[in-house]
């Protein structure tokens, strides 16, 4: 017998989505295991839910990509319990880029307001990347958590971004314009690095918990951001020259990098592959913590096909850490070992 007491998402109706012309899944339980062979769409569903959640696909898609072949738009709608009574969520990208909006069938103009509804922390195989990748994969899991938990955030990032890509676009093809942009770009760029300065801190504090004494670990943020907007006028008209020549913005937020450190060392350049899939696991499960810790909002947890390469300890800190969550979905090319209570199994074949 189910009990949805606690779920995040009682529904989710999917059309022309990913391979989904058209598919209504009702959620009874607070787990969900999504079990069938490789290939037939079990991630897909997961990203759906992921995308009603944060209005960005986890897996790193755009929109467009999205977009069943042979249709024009996708539709998410997506049901929540609510408060009082059940929400429901309206999410249409079309091909021409057009995005709409509706809660309970009003139409929402920002993203930000849209985002607050529910939270998802999404645990999947590519996660390595946070500690491996680049340092764009870095700055992205920490846009992301703090977007969760500070929706202002997630609007002066845009700012930001759209600034700086009407800069750049002067510096290449019309320089005495470039200036333009450089009040929107230091008004916002202060504010965002005070915030990746302090969520470094905190995620390393509660990834050094979750280690429970295997290891030293810690999080070196770098940024050439000042701390106010009036040093970061000054720091664009330094670099003017020098942007002139080679037609792109040399400075800022977005060449930010946060410094893995384990036991000493760097862990992208000298971490073991275990190291570095153990730093992986417990970034995102700080991140678990974190945004359920500072959110009034439910969270739920999307485990893309990770429990399986998890050793017994790791399996147990992951399962025992994501018991909090207020609904968890999985996936499974076969039914897993381990048991949880309340749990709903939902075939997905190659149809």
């Amino acid at each position: 017998m189910f009990c949805n007491e606690k779920v995040v998402v009682e529904s989710i109706e999917l059309t022309n989505f990913r391979n989904v012309e058209s598919r209504k899944l009702v959620f009874h339980s607070r787990n969900i295991f999504f079990e069938g062979p490789n290939g037939a769409g079990k991630s897909n569903l997961l990203e759906s839910i992921g995308f009603a959640s944060l209005l960005r696909s986890f897996r790193g898609a755009s929109p467009r990509e999205m977009i069943r072949l042979g249709a024009r738009e996708f539709q998410i709608k997506a049901v929540l319990p609510g408060k009082f009574a059940p929400e429901t969520l309206l999410i249409s990208e079309s091909l021409s880029g057009k995005r709409r909006l509706f809660i309970n069938d009003e139409p929402i103009r920002r993203s930000s307001d849209f985002i607050r509804e529910f939270h998802t922390v999404v645990f999947a195989p590519e996660d390595r990347e946070i500690a491996a990748g680049t340092s764009g994969c870095r700055r992205r899991f920490f846009d992301i958590l703090i977007s969760e938990i500070e929706p202002e955030y997630l609007l002066r990032l845009s700012r930001y971004h759209r600034a700086l890509l009407q800069r750049n676009r002067a510096l290449k093809f019309a320089p005495h314009t470039a200036e333009a942009f450089e009040a929107e770009l230091s008004e916002q760029a202060p504010y965002i690095a005070s915030f990746r300065r302090n969520f470094a801190q905190i995620i390393g504090e509660r990834c050094s918990a979750l280690l429970g004494g295997r290891g030293d670990f810690h999080i070196n943020y770098r940024t050439d951001t000042p701390e106010n907007s009036v040093e970061h006028r000054k720091l664009l008209a330094s670099k003017r020259e020098s942007e002139l020549r080679r037609q792109c913005t040399l400075c800022g937020i977005q060449l930010d990098e946060f410094d893995l450190i384990f036991d000493g060392k760097l862990l992208r350049t000298y971490g073991s592959t275990g190291q570095i899939r153990l730093i992986s696991l417990l970034l995102k499960l700080a991140q678990f913590q974190e945004v359920q810790s500072k959110s009034t909002a439910p969270v739920a947890v999307l485990a893309d096909d990770v429990t399986g390469e998890l050793d017994k300890h790791n399996l147990e800190l992951f399962l025992s850490t994501v018991s909090h969550a207020d609904q968890k979905f999985f996936t499974f090319a076969a039914h897993p070992e381990f048991q949880l209570p309340d749990t709903e199994v939902i075939p997905v074949g190659k149809a």
